[in-house]
């Protein structure tokens, strides 16, 4: 089968999008901040313009954060106030996806950051010293896998009132969901969580498509990889939306077999 094709961002787009994100934390948490990373699509190299996000962690010290994965009120609103004016269009993106995470607590329902995965784009790689054990990434992927069900109903009721204009966000949210799903799976379908996410989208698809059979996989991805169009047509939109909750339900249907 075809195999999707990617347009990564220029590297001048990347690094101007880093150094923003980069001097907007430092300016919010100043010595708290720990470390800064770059991960997913534009890391990896499967990235659809406009569709994809850039995606960065970053790590932040236990003082500047209320739990796990939230900075505290005043830091959050210094990050916003620092970092709001940028516009995710101007750098050919959905939008900047930025988790902040405990840099002494990480998630314990988060499989552990893999080596090749992520780059380090400012501060300290101790930040990022966890151990990533097959079972425990297993149980992870198994306690994700079982909130599939409630995620595309939610989904689904995002997407039913939504005027034209405005589906693609929710066909966008869908296809956020689906690659979580499919990491979760691949855990399970791979030798090693390393094996799993060192995938890029093509090999993510094809691995999919050989354990459950389903060609939906492939079929919303080929619809976005044209996002332009995808954007312009409703039409188009609710035939990925459509693809996108095939491959969603059939991510279902293999783990239900599976247990």
């Amino acid at each position: 089968m075809q195999s999707l094709r990617f347009l990564p961002p220029s590297t001048e787009s990347l690094d101007s999008a880093a150094d923003l994100v980069i001097s907007a934390c430092r300016r919010a948490f100043g010595n708290n901040l720990v470390c800064v990373t770059l991960k997913g699509s534009a890391a990896r190299g499967d990235f659809i313009r406009g569709y994809s996000d850039f995606d960065f962690h970053i790590y932040v010290k236990p003082e500047a954060m209320d739990g796990d994965r939230t900075p505290k009120a005043a830091y959050a609103i210094e990050f916003q106030r620092a970092f709001g004016h940028v516009n995710p269009e101007d750098f050919g993106v959905s939008q900047f996806q930025i988790y902040f995470l405990n840099s002494e607590s990480y998630p314990s329902d988060w499989l552990p950051p893999i080596e090749g995965t992520y780059r380090v784009l400012w501060g300290q790689h101790s930040a990022l010293t966890h151990d990533s054990r097959k079972e425990d990434a297993n149980e992870i992927a198994r306690q994700h896998l079982a909130g599939l069900a409630d995620a595309g109903r939610s989904i689904v009721g995002r997407f039913v009132d939504k005027p034209d204009t405005r589906i693609v966000d929710i066909v966008r949210l869908l296809g956020t969901t689906l690659k979580g799903y499919m990491y979760s799976a691949l855990v399970l379908m791979c030798e090693s969580p390393e094996q799993a996410f060192s995938l890029d989208l093509n090999g993510m698809i094809q691995v999919m498509e050989s354990n459950t059979g389903s060609g939906h996989f492939r079929g919303f991805f080929r619809h976005v990889n044209d996002w332009t169009e995808v954007r312009n047509d409703p039409e188009k939109a609710r035939t990925a939306f459509a693809e996108g909750l095939e491959a969603l339900q059939d991510i279902g249907q293999w783990f239900a077999h599976l247990n």
